[in-house]
């Protein structure tokens, strides 16, 4: 027994997931459920509908390595291959400069996206994007130190442009109070295009060739550069597609696909734009340093050529024959040598002479001079990479990225090692210059006997020849330099167009599906919730989960009843749900009761739940049967079988004979009344209703007189109180064969079966079973008992006959009220 109550007790305190619950909702409420699926999905459709979305484009962009970083050792190559080198730190510097707010500020300036539009629609509004019926801009000069948003509404009043906007004046430096000023703007322009003038710059308004003006206002913003290049600047995302290569993965997220495209296009002309100008400044400084050179030269060949032609005027030369052929040659060798040593040695010091300069100790150095010494041309090369490498960095960051710190102590080693080596340089071509001249003064002593004006005319060609060596190869070096200029290549080639942009939120079908689960959800977990809620039973399957008792029949409610009927709902010869239900209960009773065992109490926990009129009917039902049934009323507190059977209230009933001193049966005889609503049936009622109903039932005259009624009867039907407000019915426990309860849905709390599965642990009644009473079949589906139907007062099965609204909180029961007995302690008759 103790095992059995503890799986009752587990069975009631079990709080597993029922799905046949929750499927047995679905069935009796799909009308809801279904309406609630409607309005969730059209809910859904409403807010794809106005919802912003938001698209995402991407494209493809290779970067070229530059020159210096291909050249790497053989080691750092064969590693490369072999998988252990990814790419270097400058593929992650280009990814930086892709998604840094300078860039932006190019794309934000080339599409003129500081210029916000938003037209208002007849529920929501909406940005537009290059079809704006109106197109607003803002003084090209003065957009950089614009530091507030200017806001203007833009409305079509007849034929007139109406524009009014606010915006917020910079503080005034002088002025003591931290306030920002506020600017109202209100103008009136009869038509377009037109400029409004404002204390931070002045706006230009135009039409939009091919879209008309709508009546609805147009709402535009103007960002600062800065604020709105940054905005965009951390929308763009840029990532390798593999470790590999030196492929970008640019993507960028926004309200307005078309606007997804253009912004990469233009972010990739950008960056090509902006590598392209780094590329180029060493070229336009070198074009700088050459052009000024050039025309040095030209101003001092002229002067040359100018001063020969004197000398020949005034010595009337013609041509001057060379006498010492022998001699000449040798000098002539020396004087070419010469030549293109004065012609290097010229270079050097112009070199020497920029280098001096401290003005040039951050810029690049002049390179393709055709210096002789490839050292110092390499030394240059890697400082001038330095400087474009630096300048870079600087746009895309700060001066205080640590990178720019390291080239900046790369930068102050080599400028040093690089002047010195071009003045070693020159030394050394001085020395040699004289070694060359020595060599020279030797055979030119070898013509002394030539004429001193031939000697003077050659000083002069000599100078000459130098300056035009001189001239040709600085324009040469000028048209490499040109040939440079025009062949840059751009550093980033897009090898993946963006094409339209797809949307990614919101998602369409996540939504939808999002909106039919919580549409076919949600009103199944109210009602599952509210049924978790509900203490009272309301069916069979409550009365499962909370106890294993067997249930032995389910009475309905007798729609046929009028507040004026008796209880007595069987009868003979009659075929419907009330007298079937009974009939079944009859026959579940006689499965249960062996041998002798005749006697059954009905009882219930609380007053209202039937147990007098399932008793009457039980006995009528047994009486049909031809078995001789005596239905005993020992509710003696509150007694109705006089009413219910409508018997005379002659004062007859057990508790003349409990109260009786001895037993004596023929008083017993004399208190039934015979043959009540059938001749089989005999009802003895409860009688007097005496000051101490308690020890009353616990006299043994109750067992005598169950003992005299086995041996006459078939079945002993007792009516007896509630258990759970008195202790009358646990003392009549003592003369039962079988007890049932009886409990009724929608009525009885749920807390009464934890008092039932204690008294089954504690044995202290026989036999226990269950009847449900008061099922409404009208709302009956599907197994499972729905609804809530108060059947206080007369009607059904709690009527007034039994404990309606007359017991507990409904009338005079133990602790709801007055159940200890009669009014100032005397007895009363049963009415």
């Amino acid at each position: 027994m103790a095992d059995y109550v503890e799986n009752n007790q587990a069975g009631e305190e079990e709080s597993s997931f029922d799905f046949k619950a929750l499927f047995q909702i679905f069935i009796l409420n799909w009308q809801y459920v279904l309406l609630s699926v409607i309005f969730f999905v059209g809910c859904g459709f409403v807010y794809l509908r106005y919802a912003t979305p938001v698209y995402t484009a991407s494209m493809k962009l290779l970067i070229k390595d530059d020159d210096s970083r291909r050249t790497r050792s053989a080691n750092g190559i064969a590693m490369d291959r072999l998988g252990l080198m990814t790419n270097s730190s400058g593929f992650d510097n280009e990814l930086e400069i892709l998604t840094s707010t300078s860039l932006a500020n190019r794309v934000v300036k080339n599409l003129k996206l500081y210029v916000n539009y938003v037209q208002e629609g007849r529920l929501t509004s909406r940005e537009v994007y290059k079809n704006s019926p109106i197109i607003v801009d803002f003084e090209e000069g003065r957009l950089d130190e614009l530091e507030y948003p200017i806001f203007l509404t833009i409305s079509k009043d007849d034929e007139v442009i109406h524009v009014s906007g606010k915006m917020f004046l910079p503080e005034d430096e002088d002025s003591e109070e931290d306030v920002e000023q506020e600017y109202t703007i209100d103008k009136t322009l009869d038509s377009l295009p037109s400029t409004i003038p404002t204390p931070v710059g002045t706006l230009f308004l135009g039409r939009n060739p091919g879209i008309p003006v709508s009546e609805r206002d147009l709402h535009v913003t103007i960002y600062p550069l800065d604020a709105i290049s940054t905005f965009y600047a951390s929308k763009v995302k840029a990532a390798p597609t593999s470790k590999m290569t030196t492929v970008a993965q640019v993507s960028i997220n926004d309200n307005l696909p078309h606007r997804c495209v253009e912004y990469l296009e233009a972010l990739a002309q950008a960056y090509n734009d902006d590598a392209n100008e780094d590329k180029n400044e060493i070229a336009e400084k070198t074009e700088e340093f050459i052009g000024e050179r050039i025309r040095i030269i030209k101003e001092e060949l002229d002067q040359t050529e100018f001063d020969m032609e004197n000398f020949k005027k005034r010595n009337e030369l013609v041509n001057i024959a060379n006498d010492a052929t022998t001699a000449l040659s040798a000098s002539t060798s020396f004087q070419q040598k010469q030549v293109e040593m004065q012609t290097e040695l010229l270079l050097v010091k112009s070199l020497v002479d920029y280098m001096k300069h401290p003005a040039n100790a951050a810029e690049v150095i002049p390179a393709n001079l055709g210096l002789s010494n490839q050292a110092v041309a390499a030394q240059i090369g890697e400082y001038n990479t330095l400087v474009l490498t630096r300048a870079r960095l600087v746009k895309s960051s700060s001066e205080d990225n640590p990178m720019v710190a390291r080239i900046d102590d790369q930068m102050s080693q080599l400028w040093p090692a690089i002047r010195r080596s071009v003045e070693s340089v020159y030394e050394d071509l001085k020395q040699k210059k004289k070694g060359v001249d020595s060599q020279y003064s030797t055979y030119l002593g070898r013509v002394k006997e030539t004429p001193k004006m031939e000697h003077a005319f050659n000083n002069i060609a000599r100078q000459q020849e130098i300056k035009a060596g001189l001239y040709l190869t600085l324009l040469q070096k000028r048209e490499e330099n040109y040939i440079t200029l025009a062949s840059t290549a751009s550093k980033g080639k897009l090898i993946s167009k963006p094409a339209l942009p797809h949307k990614i939120s919101p998602k369409s079908s996540i939504v939808l599906l999002a909106c039919l689960v919580f549409g076919f959800g949600l009103p199944i977990a109210i009602l599952y919730l509210l049924t978790l809620m509900r203490y009272r039973i309301e069916g069979r399957n409550d009365i499962e989960r909370l106890t294993k008792l067997h249930i032995l029949a389910d009475i309905p409610v007798d729609s046929t009843l009028t507040p004026g009927d008796r209880g007595i709902c069987v009868r003979e010869n009659r075929n419907n749900t009330m007298e079937e239900s009974f009939r079944g209960l009859r026959a579940n009773i006689d499965f249960i009761l062996k041998g002798n065992e005749k006697v059954i109490m009905c009882t219930s926990c609380i007053p209202g739940e039937g147990k007098t009129f399932v008793a009457s009917n039980l006995a009528m039902s047994f009486a049909f049967l031809k078995k001789k049934v005596l239905l005993i009323g020992l509710d003696i507190r509150k007694p109705q079988l006089v009413k219910l059977f409508g018997l005379p209230a002659d004062k007859r009933g057990i508790t003349k004979y409990l109260a009786a001193d001895e037993s004596d049966y023929e008083l017993l005889e004399k208190q039934i009344y015979p043959s009540v609503g059938h001749e089989c049936l005999d009802v003895l009622a409860a009688g007097i209703i005496p000051p101490n109903p308690a020890e009353l039932i616990s006299r043994s005259n109750l067992e005598k007189a169950m003992e005299y009624f086995r041996k006459k009867y078939d079945y002993i039907i007792l009516d007896t109180p509630p258990i759970g407000l008195v202790s009358d019915t646990l003392m009549m426990g003592r003369v039962c064969d079988m007890a049932i309860f009886v409990a009724r849905a929608d009525y009885s709390p749920k807390a009464n079966f934890r008092f039932i599965n204690e008294l089954v642990a504690d044995n202290k009644l026989p036999k226990v079973s269950l009847v449900l009473n008061g099922l409404d079949l009208s709302k009956k589906r599907y197994g499972y008992y729905y609804g809530y139907k108060n059947y206080g007062g007369r009607y059904g099965y709690g009527y007034g006959y039994g404990y309606g609204y007359g017991y507990t909180r409904y009338g005079h029961y133990g602790m709801y009220g007055d159940y200890s007995g009669t009014e100032d302690g005397k007895a009363s008759t049963e009415k």
